[in-house]
């Protein structure tokens, strides 16, 4: 019979060695040492590698917790390109007025759709000025990147509609219809900048209409108890459309309620496109929030219509509500080396893993082999993929196994939650920081199918970028969330071309002499 050798198994092992005499063995680690009636050794067993490409994955924030969403456009010749964008419901906010009394004029002067960047601050420069750093940025920003802000008609409904009873589901692919371009400039592009603090626009002078003033737009944040600009993309949008859509309906029916405004204004539709750019990443949950935001003025005029005073104000409504990620993928421009596969987070490309079939699963059982320790290990293609930086720093494996259906369902293994802390998937890197590998232990797993556990089968395993839905909470289901665009192309198990830094499984085992 195969069995793993557990630390609990072990202790008991030892145990009974000081009072009965039975077999004695310790254990160090997983290697058993000093003993004479068991022989220890190495399996090394070639796997089978096979491409997947994904279709689509969940990436709404209706069914999980969803804080990042990417957006713009990544373009690495050796993985997929990802034109990635955002769509989102705007919040509600009842008791708005565009109008004000008879001496007053109110006047919508800028739109601005305001996305703070994802940033970290790297204190104060010399000036007493504090500084940042954008985190996560993927691809080329030197390039601009275009962008266009369409108005959503598609009903964002959390509920199916054909079952009501279940909660809807928006996929990556999901088409949704648009009523029109909400762009200033239809042309719009822009390039992340840490020095991104301020956005100016030219306001007209209410007591002379041939003159403006420069307005100085600012998104702020609490860092270390100082109140300061931090960086943000502003996206300036039509204020004459903006104006009759939004503006002119805040104190009619279109606004009365919440139900009324979400089905008026159903959203909006922030679309990344073209053949290089960045990809950024926001966090529609942060705090300042993304935000459309209407700044006007309000113009107090005397008895002869003369302007006598101008105020500026602002309406800002946040992103809220349901939000989704869009990720258009096209084809790689270079080929995949024969030698190596490529793993590639949102709806870019996974690996199925075929470990044995049923005639090698009866060889193996017959050796009867304790199992120590049994890892599979993939290794980086450090010719394609040299920074460690902008690669999966964690991979993710699960299984597809076979259901009543004839389908496949996706199953966490169960080294991921009982032996969480070992279970590994975590980049590895060489003394010079260049990535090396990734390794999974998956000696739970390899012992109950050995030993015949009856609910261990020799269904293929997966491979893919890792999301934070992975980790096993209270289920052993996998969902098809991923919102990771990061990509590694990793050496598959080809002895000849690879050799020891080929795709294998090693076993680590004791067997009785």
């Amino acid at each position: 019979m195969i069995r793993k050798i557990g630390v609990l198994g072990i202790s008991l092992l030892c145990l009974a060695a000081v009072t009965s005499c039975e077999k004695d063995f310790s254990e160090v680690g997983t290697n058993v040492i000093n003993n004479d009636k068991f022989e220890t050794g190495e399996f090394l067993l070639d796997i089978e590698i096979t491409p997947i490409d994904i279709d689509n994955v969940q990436s709404d924030n209706i069914n999980t917790s969803i804080n990042e969403y990417w957006l713009g456009v990544y373009n690495n010749p050796n993985a997929e390109k990802i034109e990635a964008s955002i769509i989102s419901q705007v919040g509600y906010i009842s008791g708005l007025k565009n109008t004000a009394g008879t001496d007053t004029i109110v006047n919508l002067d800028k739109v601005i759709l305001k996305l703070p960047y994802i940033s970290t601050s790297e204190g104060k420069n010399s000036n007493r000025i504090t500084t940042f750093r954008l985190d996560s940025i993927l691809g080329n920003v030197n390039v601009g990147t275009s962008v266009i802000v369409k108005q959503n008609n598609t009903y964002l409904n959390t509920l199916n509609p054909d079952d009501p009873s279940k909660k809807n589901t928006f996929f990556s692919d999901f088409s949704y219809e648009s009523i029109q371009s909400l762009n200033e400039d239809a042309n719009f592009t822009f390039k992340p900048s840490k020095t991104d603090t301020l956005f100016s626009y030219q306001r007209i002078d209410r007591f002379n209409p041939s003159k403006t003033y420069e307005e100085i737009v600012k998104t702020k944040a609490v860092i270390s108890g100082d109140t300061i600009p931090i960086p943000f993309l502003a996206i300036p949008l039509d204020v004459s459309k903006m104006k009759t859509l939004f503006w002119d309906k805040l104190e009619g029916a279109e606004f009365a309620s919440k139900e009324n405004f979400d089905n008026y204004f159903r959203g909006l539709i922030i679309e990344a496109y073209g053949n290089d750019g960045a990809l950024v990443p926001f966090n529609l949950a942060s705090s300042p929030s993304p935000s459309l935001e209407f700044h006007y003025t309000k113009s107090v005029v005397n008895a002869s219509n003369v302007v006598t005073d101008t105020i500026n104000k602002k309406y800002r409504f946040p992103l809220s509500g349901i939000k989704n990620s869009g990720y258009k993928m096209s084809s790689p421009t270079n080929s995949i080396p024969s030698n190596s596969f490529i793993v590639q987070g949102t709806a870019g490309k996974m690996a199925k893993i075929t470990i044995f079939d049923e005639a090698k699963l009866q060889e193996l059982r017959s050796n009867n082999w304790l199992i120590n320790d049994a890892s599979l290990t993939f290794y980086v293609n450090q010719t394609i993929n040299s920074d460690a930086d902008i690669i999966p720093q964690r991979l993710f494996l699960y299984q597809n196994k076979e259901n009543k259906t004839g389908g496949f369902s996706p199953t966490q293994l169960t080294d991921a939650y009982i032996e969480s802390a070992t279970f590994g998937g975590v980049l590895e890197k060489t003394d010079e920081d260049t990535p090396e590998k990734y390794t999974f232990r998956i000696t739970d797993y390899i012992s109950n199918l050995l030993s015949g556990k009856e609910d261990a089968t020799v269904d293929p395993l997966i491979l893919k970028v890792y999301n934070p839905t992975d980790t096993p909470v209270t289920s052993t289901s996998i969902s098809t969330y991923n919102w990771n665009p990061r990509f590694v192309t990793l050496l598959n198990g080809d002895d000849t071309a690879n050799g020891t830094k080929r795709a294998v499984l090693k076993i680590s085992y004791s067997k009785e002499k």
